[in-house]
């Protein structure tokens, strides 16, 4: 401390810079393109007022699946590390991942790109330095797990520990780690099954847990706070819990309808999931307790023109809804009960083949 200063001429200017530090790392948005040419990354972020602005693009330096809607038919193509140094990208039509770094006002700068180690990634899961990916067609798709460098550089993990098969020409739309990280989630929708491997550093268990889901087409899944995971079962409409444990997987919540025709996206900030479905604006409202029974709650419409991806703010406070049809993302602010409320929104023209949302 400079001698004769008072000490809060000292310590002022150092909470305003760790709060707008913590402000704007944890309010920033990114949406992915996913296109066939030039795959790139669209950041948002709030600005000095509050108000979410464009924070500029990066270009994945990979190709994505294409222009047609729903691409992926996935959730998870993209995904902020724990740290929230680093966004990977998933670069489906080139078979890579690609790894940007995200500086305190959300902007993105290429960092490497490496080798999925298998066709058409749509969806990674990260824990700590830790990624894993879902590669989802060949003749058996696979999981293949990398850790991350200080510099951003991929490093594939030793095949033996952090590469699984998947069944045969299975249809399998996301990968997942628990917050503890101790389980490895995939959701198999062409044979209504959870597909559950233990987790320890970076082994993978050689013999999954297995279980037929209580609704059908298994497409996306969330975690709650106690690690239990929430699945959205698309053909039936419906959401349904089940808990994780070495004896197996139990039904917490079963098929639970959400109100919703065929529902392909969810997101959760711990109390309450949300659920959305291709060419609606409607986002239905699930209540968690503590023990993630679910309850239905009320349905919001975000965006008459339809929505997307969902993506819940690290804080809890903001969920983010795109659109690609319109190129737009809408922050909702998530109230008391769990209700929405639009707060703003960004127009950035991301393209109908836009795939892949993740906040922090």
């Amino acid at each position: 401390m400079r001698k004769g200063a008072p000490l809060f001429a000292v310590i002022l200017p150092l909470l305003v810079s760790a709060a707008c530090s913590s402000r704007r790392k944890a309010n920033s948005v990114f949406v992915m393109t996913n296109a066939a040419r030039n795959n790139t990354v669209r950041a948002f972020s709030l600005d000095d007022f509050g108000i979410l602005v464009s924070a500029g693009s990066a270009e994945t330096q990979g190709s994505g699946a294409g222009s047609s809607a729903n691409p992926l038919n996935s959730q998870g193509a993209l995904a902020v590390s724990g740290d929230s140094k680093w966004l990977i990208a998933l670069n489906a039509g080139s078979n890579d991942i690609s790894i940007l770094s995200i500086n305190n006002n959300g902007k993105l700068t290429f960092a490497s790109k490496s080798s999925s180690i298998g066709q058409s990634p749509i969806s990674v899961a990260t824990h700590g330095s830790r990624i894993f990916v879902l590669n989802s067609k060949g003749m058996s798709p696979n999981i293949t797990g990398f850790s991350i460098g200080k510099n951003g550089d991929l490093k594939a993990i030793d095949r033996e520990k952090a590469v699984r098969q998947l069944p045969p020409r299975a249809t399998c739309s996301q990968i997942g780690i628990s917050p503890n990280g101790r389980w490895l989630v995939v959701s198999n929708e062409s044979d209504n099954r959870l597909i559950v491997y233990s987790l320890s550093g970076d082994n993978i268990a050689r013999e999954p847990l297995i279980m037929e889901t209580s609704g059908g087409r298994p497409a996306a899944f969330a975690f709650d706070k106690n690690n239990n995971v929430i699945v959205v079962e698309s053909s039936s409409g419906t959401v349904s819990s089940y808990a994780l444990s070495s004896n197996g997987i139990s039904v917490i919540t079963a098929a639970l309808s959400t109100g919703q025709t065929m529902p392909r996206w969810i997101a959760c900030n711990g109390n309450y999931a949300y659920t959305s479905a291709p060419n609606s604006g409607a986002i239905s409202t699930i209540a968690v307790d503590k023990n993630c029974r679910l309850t239905r709650g009320d349905t919001f419409y975000a965006d008459s023109t339809g929505v997307a991806e969902l993506s819940a703010s690290s804080d809890g406070a903001y969920l983010y809804v795109s659109n690609p049809r319109t190129g737009r993302i809408n922050r909702l602010h998530i109230g008391e009960s769990g209700k929405l409320s639009t707060v703003d929104g960004v127009d950035s023209f991301f393209g109908i083949s836009a795939q892949g949302i993740a906040a922090n």
